[in-house]
């Protein structure tokens, strides 16, 4: 007995499959002439089109057109064919709207044609404050790198590297950055995490390599380095004469954000000992 109900769940999905084939097969027949009647859409010209969801969505629209009206102007019509109420219609159709209009950049027209006996009880508009019609854009390039710098959140301070500077300010707004940061820390250690983040962040705008030299030869970045866990490393591998302490600080190193040219200059290595090192790590 209780096999029954997964039978009958079978035949019902097979029978819904079915249902979804003969409207397909009718529609340029019988929906694409009622929907110009009872809508009034202007319907010159319509050419069907494919559309396959990802796998990992349930299912597939039932029918995507290409439309012409009499000015020649381009337009999608969906069709989704419903025998039953459906409580997630309205927020199925619009995950569709998203799908589609990536896919084809084009508008849509969203029809839903309910074949069923009693009546329909399915939302069809959303509230206005639901509906998406854009987004509002925040552009770091164009906020004055010293607005940020100003500010008394951390976060925001690093944000500054990528904010509003001629290139020839750079050096003054990374001091200007460290020094807020460091008022605003209240620990080395985050304040090394930040400045990790600035280093991090400098590879957005192609200065990674003047923002790790300059960092370098900044008084406040070797206070923080002094205790940081790879200087000490490095003390130790100097007093102990060990290649290898020296070789797993380099790699702690560029894990923790520092780049390839910063290491060599903190541990005063070649470049292609820092290479060497980290590819050695990495396998380990």
């Amino acid at each position: 007995m209780a096999k029954l109900p997964n039978k009958k769940g079978k035949k019902q999905k097979r029978s819904g499959n079915i249902y979804d084939r003969i409207f397909r097969e009718n529609t340029s027949s019988i929906f694409i002439p009622l929907i110009e009647l009872q809508l009034g859409i202007d319907i010159v010209r319509y050419e069907p089109l494919e559309f396959k969801m990802a796998k990992t969505m349930e299912r597939e629209v039932d029918c995507l057109y290409k439309i012409y009206d009499h000015q020649g102007k381009e337009s999608l019509l969906h069709l989704e064919f419903q025998t039953k109420n459906n409580p997630e219609m309205l927020a199925r159709m619009q995950e569709y709207h998203g799908l589609i209009y990536r896919r084809h950049k084009l508008p849509i027209r969203h029809i839903v044609v309910y074949l069923g006996k009693r009546k329909s009880t399915m939302n069809s508009l959303l509230e206005p404050d639901l509906i998406f019609s854009g987004f509002d854009m925040i552009n770091i390039s164009e906020i004055d790198s010293n607005q940020l710098i100003s500010s008394q959140i951390p976060e925001v301070v690093v944000m500054a590297l990528l904010g509003d500077f001629k290139i020839d300010q750079l050096e003054k707004v990374l001091t200007d950055i460290l020094k807020s940061l460091k008022n605003l820390t209240n620990s080395k250690e985050k304040l090394t995490k930040y400045i990790n983040q600035l280093v991090i962040l400098a590879r957005i705008r192609n200065l990674e390599k003047i923002v790790s030299q300059k960092l370098t030869t900044m008084p406040i970045l070797y206070d923080v380095e002094k205790d940081g866990l790879f200087l000490q490393g490095k003390e130790k591998g100097r007093q102990e004469g060990r290649e290898e302490v020296l070789s797993k600080t380099a790699w702690r190193m560029f894990k923790a954000g520092h780049s390839i040219e910063t290491i060599a200059q903190v541990l005063e290595w070649s470049i292609e000992q820092v290479k060497a090192s980290i590819k050695k790590w990495d396998a380990n």
